[in-house]
Parts: C-alpha cells; structure tokens; sequence
C-alpha cells in the first residue's frame, strides 16, 4: 500500500522445528492504530520483536518508510523512528520519572550525550512534556519503582517517545492493569497516535475496539483475516479460535 510506514512482505520465524510466523504480509498505514490480536501462542509477540529488531526472521523482509531494515539492530531502528515497549516495564529503578524519560531523550543523540555532567535545558523540559501527555507531570520527581503498575506503563510509553518515533510498537500493553488504568490507557493511546502510528499486540478486545483503527488476527502463526475493527471480531473464524464465540466481545 502507497502509504504504508512499515509493512513485511512473507515474513516467517522458526524456532528450530516451531514455526513461530509463517509467510506473514503486513501493512500498517501512516498514523494508525494497528492491532494484533490472537490467542496465546498466536506469534503477536514473535512479531512484534521482529518489527523492531529483538529477533531476525528466516525468512522474508521488513521494510521501514520503503527501505528494507535487513539484519539492523534494535538500537539501530530506534534512531530511525521505530519506538519500542515491553509487556514487562522496562522502567530504570533508582532514578526519578523525569530522568527515566531524559535518559531516553538523551540516548536518540547517542553516547557523547549520555556521558555529559548535566542535562541540557531542552532535553528536560522535552522530557517534562513527554510526561505532561502521559499525564504523569505530578510525578516527575517520584522514584519510578513506587509507581504503580498502570504508571509504569504510562512512563514507559513517555520513555519510548523520548526517541521520537515515527512508529511506537507496544506488546500488551494493558497487561495487568486495572478496569481504571485500562481506561487510562485508552485515552492515552488516543493522544499518542495522534504523533506516531501505533502497532500493538494485545488480548483485551475492549481496549482494541476503542483505540484500533486497523486489526490483524493471528492464529498458530498465520494471519487470519484483516481489516476494521468491527469486520474482524465479528469473522466466524476469529470467534471460534480467538473469541470463543463469546456474544459480548
């Protein structure tokens, strides 16, 4: 597709003689919310990780803005705009909110920047913002481990768009949050996609109808149907193996 920002073209992962992906094709469209949606062991988060460099396919290619990414590294695609966070909080311990989100400000310029004494004045207040729209400002001087759960979330979505992504890749991101922080997270969502195109892996069909613009659903590997997400829940086949034929889903 001609606005496509990251697509994969036969995109398959083995892991020995498990087929984690097979010959999957993927296009995501410019400032989107595209969700993947699957049971466990579909390979949402194989592929996931492979979008962003944490594993290498087998087979097939990933291509960023039309350019294929090759064998690049997550580092790598992270200073090309592709924005990364983790089911489990990859928050930093010991340091406040707001260095959590300077640090990652810091690391787009790369090491020089990070070896400095002090913090420029604009990467603060950059990192200042970035916790304004998470809506963690009241926090900025709050040792990241005293968070709550569903606020480490928030923070490491602030640290992921510290980089300034083009494309934020989030795997689960309401994983063990509460019926409120799931609220939050959709309003979040909302706010972020409005700056960069969002791919996520995630289980709550709720969260994915209220913030998805695009669904893909996996199963074993394999793409089973795409499209809104209204057409993809109500598809028979994504009932039985995803949904379980539940009515209110």
């Amino acid at each position: 597709m001609s606005d496509a920002i990251l697509s994969a073209r036969g995109l398959t992962k083995l892991f020995g003689q498990f087929r984690a992906i097979y010959g999957v094709d993927l296009d995501v469209q410019r400032n989107h919310v595209h969700a993947l949606v699957g049971p466990n062991g579909a390979g949402k988060t194989t592929l996931i990780n492979m979008l962003g460099g944490q594993i290498l396919p087998t087979s097939g290619e990933i291509l960023f803005q039309g350019q294929p990414l090759g064998r690049t590294t997550p580092s790598w695609r992270a200073r090309a705009g592709i924005g990364r966070s983790f089911q489990l909080t990859s928050i930093i311990p010991g340091f406040t909110c707001l260095q959590n989100v300077v640090l990652a400000v810091e690391a787009r310029r790369g090491m020089a920047r990070l070896l400095r004494l002090r913090s420029s004045p604009e990467d603060v207040q950059y990192a200042g913002s970035l916790l304004e729209l998470v809506g963690l400002a009241h926090a900025a001087d709050v040792p990241a481990e005293l968070l709550a759960h569903g606020q480490q979330k928030q923070l490491e979505v602030a640290t992921a768009l510290g980089a300034r992504p083009s494309v934020l890749l989030l795997d689960e991101p309401s994983s063990g949050m509460s019926a409120h922080e799931r609220s939050n997270l959709a309003a979040l969502l909302r706010q972020v996609s409005q700056t960069a195109t969002i791919v996520m892996a995630e289980h709550d069909v709720h969260l994915v109808r209220e913030v998805a613009t695009r669904v893909t659903a996996f199963s074993e590997g394999r793409k089973l149907v795409e499209g809104s997400p209204d057409e993809v829940f109500a598809d028979a086949v994504v009932r039985r193996v995803f949904l379980q034929g539940r009515p209110d889903a």
